[in-house]
């Protein structure tokens, strides 16, 4: 094992110390150096308990702060500028793809999802737009 990820465990916390030991993505040879740090921390148990404690609140604070970042809305911006792709047949939606990449790397579902809806629906409307033979940039024109 490097020498800089032993001095990266043994510069944490008791409490980061005691996730990283309770993390199972790390190699097995950091873990049990982390296991043999831990030991020889020498924490009582009143002190490994309030640890938990501290972990348990850390866990809910980041599940409480991914429901608030899954659950939060498209701004009337993205809106508007998906919409608008999806109006002339959905090429200029290219452009969006790292955004949508990004925002279901980051657990942000209402978001990703309300970008497909508001191509969807502005794609639909050239449909009509069409099929009523009027052409998009007739009307969107006049609004400039």
């Amino acid at each position: 094992m490097e020498r800089q990820v032993e001095e990266y465990i043994q510069s944490l916390s008791d409490i980061d110390l005691l996730e990283y030991t309770r993390t199972e993505t790390h190699l097995s040879e950091a873990l049990e150096f982390a296991k043999i740090e831990l030991a020889g921390r020498h924490l009582t148990s009143d002190r490994l308990s309030a640890l938990d404690k501290q972990l348990e609140q850390r866990e809910k604070a980041r599940e409480e702060e991914a429901r608030a970042v899954a659950s939060e809305p498209l701004s009337f911006d993205w809106r508007l500028a998906v919409f608008l792709c999806g109006i002339y047949c959905g090429i200029p939606l290219l452009l969006f793809i790292p955004a949508w990449c990004r925002f279901r790397k980051e657990g942000a579902r209402r978001k990703n999802k309300e970008m497909w809806i508001f191509a969807l629906a502005g794609f639909c409307l050239q449909l009509i737009l069409i099929l009523l033979r009027i052409p998009p940039w007739s009307w969107f024109a006049k609004l400039f």
